[in-house]
């Protein structure tokens, strides 16, 4: 069985994005084809990776290639099946008023992770302290538990 992990839009993003975490970024990328995971995502991260070149006026069709070169290499776009929508259904819902409830597309990576028995690699902390109860994440600046 080939190992896999659920990887963020905000984290791919961190290739092309002059962030503070984009080295860490950049290490885990490599650690992961290094080790040949397969990188599972929601179809919705190509349109949401896109979308933040766009407005970050980074050339898009750059980054549509580089989403090809990735596809090439260990990076699978995955339409949701109804187990996966209904698990991020339930996680959007686990909010609570005052910290906020998880959005579906977050929850949609996060239950995609759940449904696979993987992890989901994120840099976005509001995500996972309003889903930690879930398991199966971890944030970008702790990737290294993964392979420990």
């Amino acid at each position: 069985m080939q190992n896999k992990v659920v990887l963020d839009s905000c984290v791919f993003n961190k290739l092309f994005l002059e962030e503070d975490d984009k080295e860490l970024a950049i290490q885990l990328i490599t650690e992961i084809s290094k080790r040949k995971y397969q990188v599972i995502v929601p179809s919705l991260f190509l349109y949401e990776v896109l979308t933040i070149a766009s407005v970050s006026n980074f050339p898009a069709q750059q980054v549509y290639e580089l989403i090809e070169l990735y596809q090439k290499a260990n990076l699978t776009l995955v339409d949701l099946d109804k187990p996966c929508i209904l698990k991020a259904i339930e996680m959007c819902e686990s909010g609570h008023q005052k910290s906020g409830f998880p959005s579906f597309y977050d929850a949609s990576y996060h239950a995609l992770a759940i449904t696979n028995n993987c992890t989901f690699i994120t840099a976005d902390n509001r995500h996972v302290s309003k889903t930690a109860q879930f398991g199966h994440v971890v944030l970008l600046k702790d990737w290294r538990s993964l392979f420990s």
